[in-house]
């Protein structure tokens, strides 16, 4: 059963910009990267043809809510950590890429555990600060890039990708 299994990327990304970054990442992708089949994991709830299928995943943390956090957080935890090993069951995964946020750390854990490139991109929207997501991955990612050269001071391994 295992052998068998389909060659995929697994794309990691959460609503709003991380979902623009991540379309504009797929459409600038080179054709080398565009001849394994994609396949993503998000916590959007619409259809991109992009994918040849979704699997959705709840948000990391609630931004709003600190009470609601502690609850949002080990549901996430239970929900990222289940659908990652119903993915790495059903494909071979050979690298994951992520636009962020959240949603992306107990895959990327879970992809470097099984010795899965990591990829990650620190948001377009991080100019002077981290992220809470880019901090952990940071640690995780094989490649960590940035987005904003004013970032290398807190990330000073990344490589600067200029602007999705």
């Amino acid at each position: 059963m295992l052998k068998n299994r389909p060659e995929v990327i697994l794309m990691v990304y959460g609503k709003g910009g991380h979902a623009a970054q991540m379309t504009r990442f797929i459409n600038g992708a080179p054709e080398e990267l565009k001849s394994i089949p994609f396949i993503a994991l998000t916590d959007v709830k619409s259809k991109d043809n992009n994918f040849i299928r979704q699997f959705y995943c709840i948000e990391a943390r609630d931004k709003f809510s600190h009470i609601k956090n502690i609850i949002t957080f080990f549901l996430y935890i239970f929900w990222s950590l289940s659908q990652t090993i119903r993915i790495m069951l059903k494909y071979r995964v050979v690298s994951m890429i992520s636009t962020g946020p959240g949603v992306a750390v107990v895959p990327g854990i879970i992809c470097r555990l099984f010795n899965i490139k990591v990829i990650y991109f620190e948001s377009w929207s991080r100019v002077f600060t981290p992220s809470l997501a880019g901090k952990v991955m940071y640690h995780v990612a094989n490649l960590f890039f940035i987005q904003h050269e004013s970032l290398k001071k807190h990330y000073p391994k990344s490589r600067f990708f200029g602007r999705l």
